[in-house]
């Protein structure tokens, strides 16, 4: 047995009240809950959003939506549930758990009967340098045709799929050591269950943040045993400038008609009101901040076509994060909208903000840009999924003084950042300079990518130590596990993982389970003990087990 463990995005894992149990965020599953949600979120003031949201004051919820079908007859809802699978969002990584655990585990159609034959999946991974493959995969690396025999490896394993969820307020820091739980509670499991013989190691599947979280787990003491490989999916490696812009503007939709995107944004965090009094106290969220790597100067201030200012020159921490609205006009954060809920007991709301910062910039330090030795990874490079690769800061006035103190160096006249209608358009700031009013507006997208990781970000797995990579296209970043090319090559990867796993004629069997004598022992204890629930939240003993067989 090879446990698959599948760790979502940020947001991707429903949380509850630690206290009450009440459900604090479960993302919606359809199109009418996600109205629904929608019409609650607008409802409600950022004092009663800061207390929901609160990473000291939540935990990860397994009560999510599993909608196992009778065709998936591999697991109960009840196993599901024990592998984790509630703690997900269902409509974002249902689709892949289930097609994972049929792909891996049932590698052809119609098996034992005259009929049987491949998987289509199984006769890509065998057939990836031909011509329409290769367009959608766009792959970079040692990515290879799977061999014959290679394949046929494959069913000398069983791959149950499991999923990690974590706290994605709390650090990343914080998220490794919960994924680092999960994988020793899974093999610990399989080790001390009768029936498997474990190889050892887990595969790990991520996607978005979940990337950052298995990237520092690899890191920790012990888990380059454990870990046999990874696959990343759409990675923001190096941050994503647009949560600077959510701190000023919002979650961002696509203009009046993207009916879709206003209400995904009225969940998330509709203006900078909504959103500072989360994203300030969380250092996961910090965490997707462009880091020291991405390429400098992404925060601009334009006047028409000419480049005013652009920062960071070297050190985003002190140059953009750190800075208030209060200070200057493009500052990141009102220090206004950080604790409207006043939950902040020790010193001010600000430097609550700085102590998460700081999280953040160590988190980053730590993790460098190390991956595991056995890495895979896919990202998104479609220009008609367009992303932010800058932050602009652009106004259309004539007339400036350049003798005058640079008008990076002003403070706001007035700001655009709490209580915006629906109707309004949000982001923009009014600076008196020499003066003369300016206003400034921030511009859209600027960039191919998935919708959400600007390419600069996910191409940079082509920079680092991995197997192989691949630039893929048609998918926005949220439901990118949904897409029929993602998953055939995710699959792909895990097979070519799986070639680096311990022969199975090498793993210690455990006692005597295949001899004419224990055989006979299940056969006579079968009377007396009753079977065992797949959805046991124990490991079957060997009773249990003889009383199966």
């Amino acid at each position: 047995v090879i446990p698959v463990i599948f760790v979502p995005g940020i947001m991707g894992t429903n949380l509850r009240n630690s206290k009450t149990k009440e459900s604090a965020w479960q993302p919606p599953n359809t199109a009418w809950e996600g109205i629904g949600e929608a019409r609650v979120r607008a409802k409600q003031d950022t004092v009663a959003r800061q207390k929901q949201l609160n990473p000291n004051d939540t935990e990860i919820d397994n009560s999510g939506a599993e909608k196992i079908p009778d065709s998936l007859f591999t697991l109960t809802t009840d196993e599901a549930k024990r592998r984790g699978w509630g703690e997900i969002h269902w409509d974002g990584y249902g689709k892949v758990l289930m097609e994972l655990e049929v792909m891996l585990n049932d590698q052809y159609e119609e098996c034992g009967t005259k009929s049987a034959k491949e998987m289509p999946v199984w006769k890509l991974a065998q057939a990836i340098k031909e011509k329409t493959h290769k367009e959608h995969w766009g792959s970079k690396g040692d990515a290879r045709d799977l061999s014959k025999d290679e394949f046929t490896r494959m069913d000398d394993y069983y791959y149950p799929v499991w999923a990690c969820g974590y706290n994605w307020m709390e650090s990343n820091e914080k998220s490794a050591q919960t994924l680092k739980k999960r994988i020793d509670e899974v093999l610990a499991w399989y080790r001390e269950a009768a029936y498997f013989v474990p190889e050892g190691r887990v595969i790990i599947i991520t996607h978005s943040m979940g990337g950052l979280v298995a990237r520092r787990c690899a890191q920790l003491p012990g888990m380059e045993k454990t870990i046999l490989g990874i696959v990343h999916g759409v990675q923001p490696v190096l941050g994503a400038p647009a949560v600077y812009r959510r701190f000023r503007a919002g979650t961002e939709n696509d203009g009046f008609f993207d009916v879709v995107g206003k209400v995904a944004a009225l969940i998330i965090g509709w203006d900078a009101a909504d959103m500072t009094c989360v994203l300030a106290h969380s250092p996961g969220a910090l965490e997707l901040l462009p880091t020291k790597h991405y390429p400098p100067g992404w925060l601009k201030i334009e006047n028409g076509n000419d480049t005013l200012a652009s920062l960071p020159m070297a050190d985003p921490y002190s140059e953009i994060y750190a800075t208030k609205v209060q200070d200057v006009w493009w500052g990141m954060v009102d220090e206004t909208l950080i604790d409207p809920a006043e939950l902040v007991k020790k010193g001010t709301p600000y430097e609550a903000y700085k102590e998460a910062l700081a999280q953040a910039e160590y988190f980053h330090g730590e993790l460098r840009l190390d991956v595991h030795p056995n890495t895979y990874a896919h990202y998104g490079t479609d220009t008609g999924k367009n992303s932010f690769h800058n932050v602009r800061w652009k106004t259309e006035a004539t007339s400036f003084d350049r003798s005058a103190p640079p008008i990076s160096k002003q403070q706001a006249g007035e700001l655009m950042q709490a209580k915006t209608p629906y109707w309004e358009k949000r982001g923009h700031c009014r600076v008196d300079f020499n003066g003369e009013e300016i206003r400034f507006n921030l511009a859209g997208k600027d960039g191919g990518g998935d919708a959400t990781v600007p390419e600069p970000s996910g191409k940079k797995v082509e920079d680092m130590a991995l197997k192989a990579t691949f630039r893929m296209k048609g998918f926005q970043h949220a439901f990118s596990y949904n897409n029929r090319h993602v998953l055939d090559n995710t699959v792909y990867c895990v097979a070519r993982i799986v070639q680096g796993a311990t022969p199975v004629k090498q793993l210690p069997q455990k006692g005597n389970l295949c001899t004419p004598e224990h055989y006979a022992a299940a056969s006579s204890a079968a009377s007396d003990t009753s079977s065992p629930s797949p959805s046991s939240a124990s490991p079957p003993t060997d009773t249990q087990t003889e009383s199966a067989l």
